[in-house]
């Protein structure tokens, strides 16, 4: 199979050779490339790759967020392979067992990676396409995988001990890319900041496919540096910024922050706080708006803020090729979606979605859709809003709790930063509720008896937090995602 997303690259290679395709921000390692030359680093590594490796192969890449980025993974599907994107900073013991999972014939890597790694591949070359001093390690000392391609395995963020890992074929690539340009209106004008870690899905759909097959500059953050973020978005022309709430928070609490070129911004990874919402809006003028997806999925809705349905507690109506239905949480039921309005489990059919879980655990399917276990309802007009998850359901005397709302009422309060609610167990049978919270200023004076009072003013007495915890900091994925797995765990 021939991607659509390298045809599409060869055709801006073509048609606008000097256009910019990537840039680096601030001191990142790299130069900016254009379109004619990353066309030609791809197809000269993906020339190599062939020589190397059998079709269809898995590689793993493993490497900072930079231009040069996107000439290794776009070699890799160039060259019929299957790309495994990994954090650069993952620890050894989680490279191996992803490479041996994934049944990787190659790895891409720099270094410390690069020295964790080799003892597992019998073969190291040196790659010569790009500045960055990366490695590829091939001969695998596990059987590889040969069957895909090609197509991009990802790590879901998962509740079990290993994360699973998500096999989406080339087609689904190119539909979710298609739907991407379309829903979010890249164009050859954009300049995209990719601040997001271009290994996980969010990230790479936006900071990567999505500007590629549209043909706009794909500005490259290593990592979520304010001040050369503020300072790209100042003077770096940029027009379209994909982010996650955290992002957005630090970026509207900014001094001096003036982005004049800046049209469009969305957030994703997790519920937009109303208060960040207003003082993004309020300060530059722009409404964010959101996309919601997952690992599995792609993304598959956009809440477009140019639109008259706008609404900002919606992450927006379904992309193109995506049908999205609310079921009952019990009894779920393709053929009986609830009526508008009515909470529920929502369900994901998309041309984007995975073909399956490498590790051969079945996905929660029902007739062909995704279960995303994401609680929401759908309005008259197929907006979908995300009301929370099923299986954090808290039981309390028999009662549930959603603890998205009891997260989304305290976040009202304007000294909260970011709070995450979860159970608190008293005995065997009795649980009640309980909120760690990060305050937005130390020196507030923010007291746990004031958020109690400010909860009960807003919610039942039952879905108040018994037990309400300060701390200074919530531990984040490289996303920006809050880990509450750990927060519970701690």
């Amino acid at each position: 199979m021939t991607l659509r997303l390298i045809d599409d690259l060869q055709d801006h290679a073509r048609n606008h050779p000097h256009a910019l395709a990537a840039l680096p921000v601030g001191d990142s390692w790299g130069k900016a490339i254009s379109y004619a030359e990353l066309h030609q680093q791809v197809l000269r590594l993906a020339a190599m790759l062939r020589d190397q490796l059998p079709v269809g192969a898995t590689v793993l890449l493993c490497g900072p967020n930079r231009p040069s980025y996107l000439t290794h993974l776009l070699a890799v599907l160039a060259a019929g392979n299957t790309v495994f994107p990994i954090a650069a900073d993952s620890a050894g013991p989680e490279l191996a067992s992803a490479a041996q999972r994934s049944g990787a014939a190659a790895a891409i890597v720099a270094d410390p990676q690069e020295q964790l790694l080799q003892p597992f591949f019998r073969t190291n070359n040196r790659l010569g396409e790009t500045e960055d001093g990366l490695s590829i390690l091939s001969d695998a000392s596990w059987t590889a995988f040969m069957d895909r391609g090609p197509g991009l395995l990802l790590q879901s963020s998962g509740t079990t001990d290993q994360p699973k890992i998500v096999f989406r074929d080339g087609a689904s690539l190119d539909a979710v890319c298609r739907a991407m340009v379309n829903a979010c209106r890249f164009t050859t004008e954009d300049h995209v900041l990719a601040a997001v870690p271009l290994c996980h899905s969010y990230g790479l759909e936006h900071g990567l496919l999505a500007p590629i097959t549209a043909g706009s500059c794909v500005h490259v953050c290593e990592k979520f540096d304010l001040p050369a973020v503020l300072n790209e978005l100042r003077n770096g022309g940029i027009t379209m910024l994909p982010g996650v709430p955290f992002m957005f928070d630090m970026l509207a609490r900014a001094d001096q922050a003036v982005f004049p070129s800046l049209q469009s911004a969305y957030s994703a990874g997790g519920p937009l706080p109303h208060a960040t919402f207003d003082a993004f809006q309020s300060r530059f003028g722009l409404r964010l708006g959101q996309v919601y997806g997952a690992t599995e999925i792609g993304s598959v809705t956009f809440n477009d803020p140019a639109s008259g349905a706008f609404q900002p507690a919606s992450v927006g109506a379904a992309m193109d090729g995506v049908d999205i239905r609310v079921l009952d949480t019990i009894k779920p039921r393709i053929d009986a979606p609830l009526a508008p309005g009515i909470e529920g489990q929502v369900a994901v059919f998309a041309r984007s979605m995975m073909c399956g879980y490498v590790d051969g655990d079945p996905a929660p399917l029902l007739d062909g859709y995704y279960l995303t276990g994401d609680l929401g309802t759908l309005n008259s007009k197929g907006a979908l809003s995300i009301t929370g998850r099923l299986k954090l359901l808290i039981d309390v005397g028999g009662r549930k709790v959603n603890p998205a709302e009891v997260e989304s009422v305290l976040r009202q309060h304007p000294a909260v930063a970011s709070c995450v609610v979860v159970p608190l167990r008293l005995s065997e049978t009795v649980c009640r509720v309980k909120a760690i919270v990060t305050p937005r200023d130390a020196a507030s004076g923010l007291t746990p008896q004031e958020l109690r009072a400010f909860a009960r003013e807003r919610l039942s007495a039952y879905k108040v937090p018994r037990l309400i915890e300060l701390r200074e900091a919530m531990p984040l994925s490289p996303a920006g995602k809050i880990l509450r797995s750990r927060v519970e765990a701690s």
